[in-house]
Parts: structure tokens; C-alpha cells; sequence
């Protein structure tokens, strides 16, 4: 059944499939049984994103302006192991993902059921359950790919971005 509060699905997204009126992003993992599992990665589009310079959502080329999507703990290390996004794509997720849209206040208790093909992210453990982090948007031009505890990530040490700015930083994440 089709959210009647879902965001509208752009144009530019029409490709993907959907799941209850939601986009399921590029990166999205599908699990044998044909289960998307919002919220965690599928590695080799992953990287292939980082490396292409591919938007993690709409799966496409970025062009001269893309957006990493930063939690405040990854703000000092100036990098993060999720692909960018192209402008569209970031209002949408803003929108449609409910930890990016500041509606959840926690991590998900319990873990997700992988196939045995799939790993969890590195630090899936220490988040689950934890308090959601406020998230940031980057504006770049560009970025490096570099190695980062043990994965291959988006940094843009060295440069200056275009602009930064919360996307969640409010009620819920206030003290």
C-alpha cells in the first residue's frame, strides 16, 4: 500500500523501483527473497558510486554540484563512506528517509536480516539503538576518494566546500 504522506516521487527518479510510495535508493541491498533493506548498503554499488562519481540515489552521473550527507561525527574527519548526491536526489531523501528528515530520535534497536552475501556497516553495532546524530549537507564540487577504517570513502580534506549546513539539528537533538 502506497504512504499517502510520502513525498512525491521527482521525474529524474521514475527509474527506480519503489516500496510502499518510497523511492529505494540505487544503493539500496535487495536480498534473495527480492526484500530491499532501507537503510544499509550494498557494498559493490557503493563503491562503484565513490568511484564513478555516481549519486548513491538516482544511481547517475554527478555533475558540478553534489552533496555528501555527513553525521556530526564524521564532520572533524571531513569525509564519509556514502556516495554523494546530486541536488534532486538530496531533497528527496531529506524528505522521504525518516533518520535524514529528523523523525527518528534513535538508531534501530535490532539488527537487519542479511543475506550471508552481505555485511553490516563497521559501525552498525555501536549504533544500534543510540541516539540519531544530527545531519549534516556538504556542498562540493568535488571529491577525493580515499581509505577510511578499512572501506573506501568521499572526503574533502584539503578543499573548501561550496557551503555546509544542517539538514537535522533541532528539537530532538537538542540537550
Amino acid at each position: 500500500m502506497t504512504d499517502p504522506t510520502a513525498p512525491l516521487i521527482p521525474l529524474s527518479l521514475a527509474h527506480l523501483p519503489t516500496v510502499g510510495g518510497l523511492v529505494v535508493p540505487w544503493i539500496t541491498p535487495r536480498t534473495g527473497n527480492g526484500r530491499h533493506l532501507f537503510g544499509a548498503v550494498d557494498g559493490n554499488r557503493k563503491d562503484h558510486a565513490l568511484l564513478g562519481r555516481l549519486c548513491g540515489v538516482c544511481g547517475r552521473r554527478l555533475d558540478e554540484r553534489l552533496v555528501l550527507l555527513l553525521r556530526l561525527s564524521d564532520l572533524p574527519r571531513r569525509c564519509t563512506a556514502e556516495p554523494a548526491l546530486d541536488p534532486i536526489c538530496l531533497a528527496y531523501t531529506a524528505a522521504a528517509c525518516p533518520m535524514l528528515g529528523g523523525r527518528l530520535d534513535h538508531y534501530r534497536t535490532t539488527p537487519q536480516a542479511l543475506d550471508p552475501t552481505m555485511a553490516p556497516p563497521a559501525d552498525s553495532s555501536a549504533r544500534r539503538g543510540a541516539p540519531a546524530e544530527p545531519w549534516f549537507t556538504v556542498w562540493l564540487r568535488s571529491y577525493k576518494v580515499i581509505a577510511d577504517h578499512g572501506t573506501i570513502a568521499a572526503s574533502y580534506a584539503g578543499s573548501t566546500p561550496m557551503r555546509i549546513r544542517p539538514l537535522t539539528w533541532g528539537p530532538l537533538f537538542s540537550a
